[in-house]
């Protein structure tokens, strides 16, 4: 642990020497020694305010220390840790990362030497976006974007996309998040799933919001207790979309940031999503069969749904999927119309309260207590808004 405190003092006074002294200088350990001397210069602009590691516990499994042991030929330690880093501007609290890091002692002390050893158990080491080559790096009004060189062609428009977003957000949902948003773009589909940690296919990913933690030490700005927050860009996918549909992407997404204090595991799915589509549909310009257009469809042909959209609805293999999006949209549309856009965000507060504690009424709640209806008074309102703003 004292060779990972002058690591990290190393990383942050740009100590090169000191950096590659803690590193193992055998052969055994030379593709993690040049992995990790890469990850220093990559590191060169990025605005760093934490870098530090914290002992979770050390690594008992026989087989794993025989293995290192044996692969390193000499002494070895094996340390589960937190990798707490955190960006300036970005970040009111460094986030955490688990990374898996082997040490061998050598007659000069230890040295860091791996952070494979223990995934055949199970303990891969978490990876950021400098594990992935060089970095580019912006600074905007409300942004800090990575990127990497051949991503560096798009990164002034995809910055400027975050930056005018991010007022669109606090316009609806208030000023109480933090309104300094990091974005990744990934080179890779292996670099997007081990910064976001999903192992899903990416194909039709856009982009993608990522929060760590809420940490309730920050009790008295709970919407600035988000940590790790991230919105990450798959720019094969972005490009591909018009102007309204970028917009779209990455409102949706800051939308999740900047409700992420305020959003419970435990509210329905409608809402969460339907809420972020909302904000991510504002100054679209299109009309309301042309954002749902596969529900208008449906509705034109009399199918119009029975209720609204349930969790198991939003599975990635519902085929039907647009269409529950679109549903769930509508409904969060429908209450902006009846109580306005600050009585939907009252209703989207109320419902997350009401589910840390009974999650089944959590809505009938919002219902009861904003619009004075029932759920079913609700959905019969719907279906036939539906059917207004759709034929």
């Amino acid at each position: 642990m004292a060779l990972l405190d002058r690591q990290a003092h190393a990383l942050l006074d740009r100590n090169r020497s000191v950096w590659a002294a803690g590193l193992d200088q055998s052969a055994a350990a030379g593709d993690f020694r040049t992995a990790q001397l890469a990850a220093f210069t990559n590191l060169a602009g990025v605005p760093l305010s934490v870098w530090r590691y914290q002992l979770s516990a050390p690594v008992t499994d026989p087989q794993v220390l025989d293995a290192a042991a044996g692969r390193l030929a000499g002494r070895v330690v094996v340390l589960h840790v937190q990798l707490l880093y955190g960006l300036a501007r970005v970040d009111p609290l460094p986030t955490s990362k688990a990374e898996y890091l082997t040490a061998v002692h050598r007659p000069a002390g230890w040295r860091l030497a791996g952070d494979a050893d223990a995934a055949t158990v199970g303990g891969r080491s978490w990876h950021g976006p400098w594990d992935f080559g060089p970095l580019v790096v912006r600074a905007g009004p409300h942004t800090l974007v990575l990127a990497h060189p051949d991503h560096a062609g798009q990164l002034a428009g995809f910055a400027a996309l975050v930056d005018q977003s991010v007022p669109v957000v606090a316009g609806v949902w208030g000023s109480g998040w933090n309104e300094h948003v990091a974005v990744l773009i990934p080179d890779s589909g292996a670099e997007f799933q081990a910064v976001t940690g999903d192992a899903d296919n990416i194909s039709d990913i856009a982009a993608v919001a990522v929060a760590d933690a809420v940490n309730p030490d920050l009790a008295a700005s709970p919407d600035r207790a988000v940590l790790g927050a991230r919105i990450v860009l798959n720019p094969a996918n972005l490009s591909r979309l018009d102007a309204a549909g970028r917009r779209l992407v990455v409102q949706h997404e800051l939308t999740h940031i900047a409700t992420r204090a305020q959003t419970s595991d435990q509210m329905p799915s409608w809402l969460i999503e339907g809420f972020a589509d909302y904000v991510g549909n504002l100054g679209s310009g299109r009309t309301p069969s042309q954002i749902a257009a596969e529900l208008a469809a449906d509705v034109r042909s009399g199918r119009v749904p029975a209720r609204l959209p349930t969790d198991t609805d939003f599975a990635a293999t519902n085929r039907q999927l647009p269409q529950v999006y679109e549903q769930a949209w509508l409904a969060c549309r429908l209450i902006a119309a009846r109580v306005g856009a600050p009585g939907l965000v009252r209703f989207y507060r109320q419902v997350s309260a009401a589910a840390r504690t009974d999650p089944s009424d959590a809505a009938a709640t919002g219902f009861r207590q904003v619009l004075g209806l029932t759920p079913a008074g609700f959905t019969a309102e719907w279906r036939t808004y539906l059917t207004r703003q759709l034929r």
